[in-house]
Parts: structure tokens; sequence; C-alpha cells
């Protein structure tokens, strides 16, 4: 009989040890466990920096170019390249809601680049505007913007070359135009920019109109056919041009413009241009609910999709020998993100860098 009580305390203390240690993993351990991270949405993160100086020093891994007094940086969407003016536009605010936007602004951060450039001072030249990613250029003196300027000019004004997505394929694959800008009036008063097929000299010579040369080619469609990934050059920037020629020229509203994207909408299976001062025009451009699923964004958040223009490269013709310097800036997120999401055909060479057809002189 004691040899049975024993064998059965056995059994009761081994039960026991093994309840025991279920019990730990469960609660103490993580064996046997995964733990799943929620995966936070690329556009609710487009400005991860937790402080001005991560800021400026994720700004320094971003130099794309340091030649010759040239500096260029891939600039980060929704950066300004100066500090925030007293009087801001509160509309156009509103029309570019970043999630846990930043105010933060290049021009802060030039002294520390300086220094660890080893450079005496960085002056802002030309580049990319605040609701874009993309190059921007800098000069280490006055002389070297001078040198700027002039190799900008020696391009007939079509220094800057866009990539954008667009909501919808265009109807053109690729296109010359030779166009105009007016700002036009309400009668109550308001002034929004409209493009020009035609205008009289006249109007050119008063400077009444702003010319608008423009090439421009489709590079590759999404899965589906829901959207494209564009290329424009373009002579001017006024008046978000690039936008608005997408708009109002392509029927093809880029991704995320909230500004211009509702210029042109569907009516009736047709895409057509609307009154500018029409009350729809300051709605949000009506998304493919198909596109709006591979984005991963529900109809009511549409709002915290960024504009998707992207400066992929600024092409100078550099010194008495007229050489081409061309700058470019690989894609960075959110729109590669974007781009990987819509399964757009980018080869790795024109992702990255400069395309094949357009050798860079890396020193000139």
């Amino acid at each position: 009989m004691k040899g049975v009580m024993t064998v059965f305390r056995s059994m009761r203390t081994n039960e026991f040890a093994m309840a025991f240690r279920a019990c730990y993993r469960r609660y103490c351990t993580t064996e046997g466990y995964t733990t799943t991270q929620k995966v936070v949405h690329p556009y609710n993160q487009i400005h991860p920096w937790k402080s001005e100086n991560e800021f400026a020093k994720d700004l320094l891994k971003n130099v794309i170019y340091n030649e010759d007094g040239i500096i260029a940086i891939n600039k980060p969407y929704g950066i300004s390249m100066l500090n925030s003016m007293p009087k801001t536009n509160r509309r156009l605010q509103l029309t570019h809601k970043i999630v846990g936007a930043v105010n933060y602004s290049v021009q802060d951060t030039l002294p520390y680049l300086a220094k660890e450039l080893d450079v005496p001072i960085l002056i802002p030249c030309l580049g990319a505007e605040k609701y874009m990613s993309g190059v921007y250029v800098f000069g280490i003196n006055d002389k070297v913007c001078r040198q700027i300027e002039i190799a900008r000019n020696r391009t007939a004004g079509k220094y800057k070359r866009y990539w954008a997505v667009t909501i919808r394929v265009p109807n053109e694959i690729k296109g010359k135009y030779h166009l105009a800008m007016i700002l036009k009036k309400s009668t109550l008063g308001d002034k929004k920019p409209v493009i020009l097929t035609q205008w009289s000299n006249n109007e050119a010579k008063r400077n009444d109109v702003k010319i608008l040369n423009i090439d421009y080619k489709l590079l590759s469609n999404s899965t589906h056919n829901l959207s494209s990934l564009i290329e424009i050059e373009a002579s001017a920037r006024k008046w978000n041009a690039v936008r608005l020629f997408a708009s109002t020229m392509l029927y093809s509203p880029i991704l995320g413009d909230n500004v211009h994207g509702s210029r042109a909408q569907e009516i009736m299976g047709t895409w057509l241009r609307v009154d500018p001062f029409s009350d729809s025009c300051w709605d949000m451009p009506k998304m493919n609910r198909q596109l709006l699923d591979l984005l991963d964004v529900t109809p009511s958040k549409q709002e915290i999709i960024p504009t998707h223009v992207h400066l992929k490269n600024v092409r100078l013709i550099i010194g008495k020998e007229k050489k081409d310097l061309i700058i470019d800036a690989p894609l960075m997120d959110p729109f590669d993100w974007t781009c990987k999401q819509l399964k757009f055909n980018i080869p790795d060479e024109a992702r990255n860098a400069v395309a094949d057809d357009e050798k860079v002189l890396a020193h000139v």
C-alpha cells in the first residue's frame, strides 16, 4: 500500500509540474506563441522623425550629388525649403493632410548639413516644391548659384522632369504641348489658373499669359489598368502647372491632388473639364474603389493619400563647354511604395538612377 501511495504522489507531482510549465509558458514566456505587430500604413508615416536632429541626419543620408560646389538632396514629401510664413494659406493646408505632420524645414538644417559636408554655406537654388518629393539643388556660394541659374536657363526652361501617378489611364501615350496659363477671375473675385490652347501674340508680349511647354509620356500602367505612371517635362511650375496639365489636358488627375484633381470629372461615362469655380471642384477627386483597395485605403480615409509627384531629375547645362549634368533622385516612400502596390513595370535602373538613354556626366 505504501508503494502505491508513493507512485500516486509521484504522478500528482509530475502532473503539477507539467501544469506549472504550461502556465509559465502561457503567461511568462513567448514560447510557442507569435506576437503580431500592428502594421502602420505608409501614408500614415510620411514624417517618421521624432526630432529635428533626426530629421537633419536623415537629410544628410539623402545627399544625392556633391561636386564642384553643387550639392543636391532628395527632399522628402511635405517638407518646405523655408521656414513657415506667418500668413499661411489655410485652405491649401487642408487640401494636403499629412498624418503626424512635422513643422520642420530644410532651411533649419542647412548649418548642420554645411558643417557635415565641409562647405561654408548652402544656398537654395532650385528644386522640388513642398508637396512633392525629389531633387533640390544648392550652391556653396553666390558664384556657383549664378552658374546654376545660367545652366538652368540654357535648357529653355525644361530642366525639371517629374514622375507622377494618376488615378486613371490617360487617353494619350505621349505628346508635346505648347500651351499658356492665365489666372481666371470669377464674378466673386476668386482667381484660379486655367490652361489655354490659343492666345494672341500681344497677350504673350504683355505677359498676360504664362507660356507652358510640356513633353509628356506614359511610362507604365498599373495592374488592371486602373492607374498610370507618367513622366512630365515642364517649362513652368507656377500655379501647380504639372497637376493642372494632368487634370485638365490629360483628363487624368494625379493621385492625391486635392487642389486641381477635381477639375476633370467623369460625367455620364465621359471625362470632361468642369467650371473651375464650381463647388464640385473643391471636392476630393472620385476614385475607383478597386484602386483604393490596392492602396489599402478606404473611401473615408482618402484624404491621407499624398500628392504623387516626384521631381525625378534636374538637367543643367554647365560651364563654357555646355556639358550636361543630370541629377537624379531615386524614388522614396510613399511614392515608391505606391508604385510597388500598383505593380508598375519600372526597371531598377530607372527607379533608382537615370535611364540608360540619358547618359550622365558624373564629373563636369
